[in-house]
């Protein structure tokens, strides 16, 4: 007969009855699980309490933040907002410490990385440095055709972007839902694609719209197309797990510091279980982080 192994998963009901013809009204747990094998062993049932190396790993893979005290979830929301600030603007150290400590609050009451991550890049110092910065580089130009070009290769409905708007910061909306014509949402105006178009045609497409744009709006663009993506495969985990791991994979190969070691590790395997694993919120960062990473670099050669 075949045994059944169900690893610490017991009915009420069947506790309860075991636990009714117990004298101690505690009995130890080890008590009950035998209790519970020799009445189900003529149905070919066994109940197997889970070892420490169980635990251990179930903790390790573990995506829930539930899982994490207060603390624990406290420092890891300080250390991804930390590191989201640093690479968002490039810096090496944190600008403004009140406003990082209010949104790492607001991180430990349960706001979404993405919401952060979108309230930094809507806010009025990133604003700023698109506004005053320079054209991005050749380089960086390059580099963000590519992986814009790779990305929207593989959306049903990637964004359409002209040229007179693209270069410019999103409109802010005002509490009257008004904005400034002269800075319309760069994506704005997308259409459904009916003929897939080859990634080279996109690339060289993106090159001439994108001419003059400063650093900052082409990893806005990038990013905001990447949360578009997201979007569209929300019901498709598998599906998703195989883009961000054939991503991770081509990214990992550029020799760019992602801020750990594991992030370039070139494993496609490793990388889509990861995705699986995870909590979403956090596979968008790990896109997000990779992209602007990556732009940063290709600003400086």
């Amino acid at each position: 007969m075949k045994i059944k192994k169900l690893r610490g998963v017991v009915s009420v009901g069947v506790m309860m009855a075991l636990l009714s013809g117990c004298d101690d009204p505690k009995p130890a747990i080890h008590e009950v699980i035998q209790k519970i094998n020799a009445w189900g062993a003529p149905y070919g049932i066994q109940i197997l309490l889970p070892t420490p190396a169980d635990k251990q790993a179930q903790v390790r893979a573990s995506p829930t933040p539930s899982k994490l005290t207060a603390g624990e979830l406290a420092k890891e929301n300080s250390e991804l907002l930390a590191e989201m600030i640093k690479v968002i603007f490039d810096e090496k150290e944190i600008d403004d410490k009140a406003d990082f400590g209010s949104l790492v609050l607001t991180l430990n009451q349960g706001a979404s990385l993405e919401g952060v991550y979108r309230g930094i890049i809507m806010g009025s110092r990133y604003r700023a440095l698109e506004t005053k910065s320079q054209g991005a580089s050749p380089t960086e130009l390059k580099a963000f055709a590519i992986e814009m070009a790779e990305l929207q290769s593989t959306m049903k409905n990637p964004s359409v972007f002209e040229a007179s708007v693209a270069r410019k910061p999103p409109t802010i909306e005002m509490p009257d839902g008004s904005g400034s014509e002269d800075t319309v949402v760069a994506h704005e105006g997308s259409q459904e694609v009916t003929k897939k178009r080859e990634t080279a045609e996109i690339r060289d497409e993106l090159l001439e719209t994108f001419i003059g744009a400063s650093g900052f709006t082409l990893k806005r663009t990038l990013g905001d197309e990447a949360l578009k993506k997201f979007d569209e495969m929300n019901d498709d985990r598998v599906g998703l797990a195989e883009w961000y791991g054939h991503l991770a994979l081509r990214l990992a190969a550029s020799k760019v510091d992602f801020g750990l070691e594991l992030r370039s590790q070139p494993d496609f395997d490793f990388h889509y279980r990861f995705a699986q694993t995870m909590s979403l919120d956090r596979v968008k960062w790990e896109v997000l982080n990779r992209y602007h990473r990556y732009l940063n670099f290709t600003a400086t050669q």
